[in-house]
């Protein structure tokens, strides 16, 4: 899913910059300003080039033609990876430019390098701001395009039925071969995050050779990854790897570092399932050394996990032990990142929800003033008529605060719960925790904290799929229910690791409710989903009386404690020791019975 989230945002990048020129204008300069935006994602090399030389000659263009100038500008800044600089100057455009087709391509641009810096509520923001432009473009091509940016902004929130209501829409209207290639490759995107099947051959066959045909090399290999994605899913791990090899070098060409980065994280990832290890690291290696990508890139956080899976095996522990940590780190701002995600669409929702309602009560308001003069001119029949329409002016504008503190309760409840097990999320857990942690502190209660890791879920996702593995997480988040008292807290806080805060519990007792947790988890039988593969999970414990009653601690405690059940064999349960003091002038070995003193960092 989040992979799907990734490339979303390829492909809303990528449909912009195939938008047709909107302004045509008999003069060289702005021949050539059409000709740099015919070839912008087929030819970047000669994009570039056009674009070096329409800056040398800009004291030669119009107001107008340096307005279309700027938009090209800022394309080639999101395609550099300069985010920032594209979005500040777009929205300057979006409120200068006179001519209303490029104001709508300036906030298509905003609306998907939005996506990509995961500024969510601006892109929201922009996308509707354009969308509401689109009846009024005269250009077929550019009210097209409005269904593909919105297409692939749907698949970069995950929103994968509407992405194909847009491409529907889309495909009405009838696109040229540059909007219809984007089209298929937002439709493959939105079909393989639904998890519906669909036909190999006219799916993705047909709709490479269709973008191939017109050389949109970005599209193409955008819907590669999609296909290679599907093959490692149905276990056809070889014929992926060879793909992306395969289509590696024109990757490279586009010099589209998000593209480039996705599909090295995916042949890294492919190649460590296939034991082939040092291919897996050299991929993974030169994911981590691309440029000017943040912590939450999700090819950052795959390429962290293989670099931790190829040092275990190779039993550089010192070195698995820091890829596990800046893995664990790039893993859970993603999380914190898709939280964020999901809240900014439904917010977004929330607002259009009010506006629409907004305007309904304004038009009520207008309809009861005037009645209200008609009413001042007839009898006290109108009168009283007058006086019922206050009334129902009364009852809907309450229903209607009653309808809007409803959703925001609904909307606070998503931000603070996990969506697919109903626990408290990471954020709201520690809240709880740190409250409880505080005042047990002041009357020296003891609290224990039990952080759990499932072992090999990534397996099960693998070779039995996400909604095995789904189905996995509920089913350890119900027998997790089961063994928590009043007053505890349980939450998931990464993508397979709970937490619990037991409060008024010793460490005995603690160790006790663990044993009672794994032993349930273990007994779990994922052959009601159709996986055959066991279930475990590998526990951590620590208490207040052994690390005080600082949260940071104790879930780092807790933490290098869980990773000790994870060297020590897994599905276990392991009480967190301090690291033992080395005699003087005796080295520190950094090894897993001191991994917490490593890890407490986080």
């Amino acid at each position: 899913m989040a992979a799907g989230g990734l490339r979303g945002a390829l492909t809303s990048v990528a449909a912009l910059v195939l938008l047709a020129p909107a302004l045509a204008f008999a003069s060289p300069f702005s021949k050539r300003l059409d000709a740099a935006d015919a070839v912008r994602s087929k030819d970047p090399a000669r994009f570039n080039r056009l674009l070096t030389q329409l800056q040398s000659e800009r004291s030669r263009a119009t107001a107008a033609e340096l307005e279309h100038l700027r938009l090209l500008v800022d394309y080639q800044h999101a395609l550099k990876g300069q985010y920032e600089v594209a979005i500040g100057d777009a929205v300057a455009l979006f409120d200068q430019a006179h001519d209303l087709q490029l104001k709508y391509r300036a906030g298509l641009l905003v609306a998907n390098v939005a996506a990509v810096t995961r500024d969510f509520t601006l892109g929201l923001r922009y996308l509707e701001q354009a969308m509401a432009l689109q009846p009024q473009v005269q250009d077929p091509d550019l009210r097209r395009m409005g269904f593909i940016v919105a297409g692939g902004l749907y698949n970069e929130y995950g929103q994968y039925a509407l992405a194909l209501e847009s491409v529907t829409a889309l495909l009405r209207e009838q696109p040229d071969p540059r909007n219809l290639c984007i089209g298929e490759q937002i439709r493959t995107r939105a079909l393989q995050g639904l998890g519906a099947p669909f036909d190999e051959e006219r799916d993705i066959q047909s709709a490479i050779t269709q973008c191939a045909s017109i050389k949109e090399t970005i599209p193409v290999n955008l819907i590669r990854n999609t296909l290679a994605e599907r093959w490692a899913q149905s276990g056809k791990v070889n014929q992926a790897i060879a793909l992306l090899e395969a289509s590696l070098p024109e990757v490279r060409a586009t010099g589209y570092t998000r593209l480039i980065g996705e599909t090295e994280s995916q042949i890294a990832d492919y190649r460590l399932r296939s034991g082939d290890i040092a291919g897996a690291e050299a991929a993974a290696r030169r994911v981590a050394a691309i440029k000017g990508q943040d912590l939450r890139w999700l090819p950052n956080v795959n390429a962290h996990h293989v670099l931790y899976e190829v040092a275990l095996r190779q039993h550089d522990y010192a070195r698995a032990l820091e890829e596990y940590r800046l893995y664990a780190e790039a893993d859970k701002a993603r999380l914190d990142d898709v939280k964020a995600r999901e809240y900014a669409f439904q917010l977004s929702r929330h607002e259009l929800k009010q506006k629409n309602q907004s305007i309904a009560l304004l038009s009520n308001q207008n309809q009861v003033l005037r009645l209200q003069q008609e009413v001042a001119q007839r009898s006290s029949w109108n009168f009283r008529l007058a006086l019922a329409l206050l009334l129902v002016l009364v009852a809907s504008l309450s229903y209607w605060g009653w309808r809007a503190r409803r959703t925001h309760g609904s909307l606070r409840h998503l931000a603070e719960t996990d969506g697919l097990t109903g626990l408290s999320n990471r954020r709201h857990f520690r809240a709880g925790s740190e409250a409880a942690l505080a005042s047990c502190a002041q009357r020296q209660r003891a609290v224990a904290v039990l952080l759990f890791d499932l072992d090999h879920f990534k397996q099960i996702n693998d070779q039995c799929g996400h909604s095995a593995g789904d189905w996995v997480l509920r089913e350890v988040a119900r027998v997790g229910r089961l063994h928590v008292r009043d007053g505890d807290l349980f939450g998931r806080i990464g993508g397979e690791e709970f937490a619990m805060t037991l409060v008024d519990c010793e460490v005995h007792h603690a160790l006790g409710i663990a044993e009672a947790c794994r032993r349930a988890i273990e007994a779990i039988d994922a052959g009601s989903c159709g996986c055959a593969l066991p279930v475990a999970a590998s526990i951590g414990v620590v208490g207040t009386r052994q690390a005080g009653y600082e949260y940071e601690a104790l879930i780092a405690h807790a933490d290098a404690a869980m990773y000790r059940s994870k060297v020590g064999g897994r599905n276990r349960v392991t009480l967190y020791e301090p690291p033992p003091v080395p005699a003087p002038g005796q080295p520190v070995l950094l090894d897993r019975r001191n991994a917490d003193a490593m890890l407490g960092q986080y």
